[in-house]
């Protein structure tokens, strides 16, 4: 926990010991190439059909998360598998609650309120990953990252500002819950920087979340062409992503890395656009570029301060 001392420095103050180049460079990678493997996330949900309920879609995309990450395990690890299972330790198990909460109550809330206000209300994750960053394990947010998370927030509003108000309080809660979540796993992650327990504790998320659902859904019923869009989500594009989205956040501090997950909320309509020729609003074009420019800018000055912070004794 933070000193005392430290605590009164406050959340926003820029002084705080600064990652190595190499090794915030690393994670920032790590998380925008996940973010950009999950982009395309929403079209493939739009190409499953109607016929399909949104827990079959949960049901089969969690089921392949884990057959897929249980198969990498098992390459990886050949004749331990069991082992790194039975020894995750509090970090495994915590990262696979956290996981699997999370699946759950970002379905609640897709179901109980608007999409817009899902992806608003998620968009408040880079502001829980730097409060509670700060208040577990004492990492205080830099000036710039304070900026640029404002500003992405700006932009996702301004994005989403014809659908908002559409939904229900109590699936807008939920879906801050959501964010209060990913925004605790990271942070989480980062304090067991030193334990690689993400693929596991995914894994194990996958199974649990299917067997929850199962009762739901009718994994009979959905058609086969939907299946193989639902392959393709939860064996390549979810676990890749995630796998490498929070395995960043073992090398760089939790707000950045909560800011880096709006990526995919920018891309996501743009492939929809390409993928099914749906309309985007130009207000869509405004508010991503605001994004991208908050996002990339913080990136940007970190690495150019980790190089200068080595060239300069």
């Amino acid at each position: 926990m933070p000193s005392t001392i430290s605590r009164a420095r406050g959340v926003w103050d820029p002084v705080m010991s600064e990652p190595d180049s190499d090794t915030y460079g690393r994670g920032i990678a790590m998380s925008a190439l996940g973010m950009l493997i999950l982009s395309p996330d929403t079209l493939l949900l739009r190409m499953v059909s109607q016929g399909s309920s949104f827990w079959d879609v949960l049901f089969f995309r969690s089921l392949f998360i884990f057959l897929a990450l249980l198969a990498y395990l098992a390459v990886r690890h050949r004749q331990g598998l069991w082992g790194i299972f039975t020894n995750m330790g509090r970090a495994g198990l915590i990262a696979t609650g956290l996981m699997t909460a999370n699946n759950i109550t970002f379905v609640a809330a897709i179901a109980l309120t608007s999409v817009a206000n899902v992806l608003v209300m998620l968009a408040t994750m880079p502001f829980f990953g730097a409060v509670l960053g700060w208040l577990m394990i004492g990492e205080r947010v830099k000036r710039r990252t304070g900026i640029s998370i404002f500003l992405a927030f700006i932009g996702i509003v301004v994005i989403f500002s014809g659908s908002l108000g559409k939904g229900n309080g109590i699936g807008d809660v939920i879906a801050l819950v959501t964010a209060f979540l990913m925004g605790l796993n990271l942070v989480l992650l980062r304090k067991y920087k030193g334990q690689d327990v993400i693929p596991q504790a995914f894994c194990l998320s996958g199974l649990l979340v299917a067997l929850i659902v199962l009762p739901l859904a009718s994994p009979a019923l959905v058609p086969f062409a939907d299946i193989k869009y639902l392959m393709l989500m939860g064996g390549i594009v979810v676990p890749v992503s995630m796998v490498l989205f929070f395995g960043g956040a073992r090398h760089a501090p939790a707000a950045e890395i909560a800011l880096l997950s709006l990526i995919e909320t920018v891309l996501g309509p743009i492939w929809v656009w390409i993928g099914v020729a749906e309309v985007i609003p130009t207000m869509t074009f405004i508010g991503g570029g605001i994004v991208i420019v908050a996002v990339a800018g913080n990136a940007w000055v970190g690495l150019r301060t980790g190089r200068r912070k080595i060239l300069v004794p």
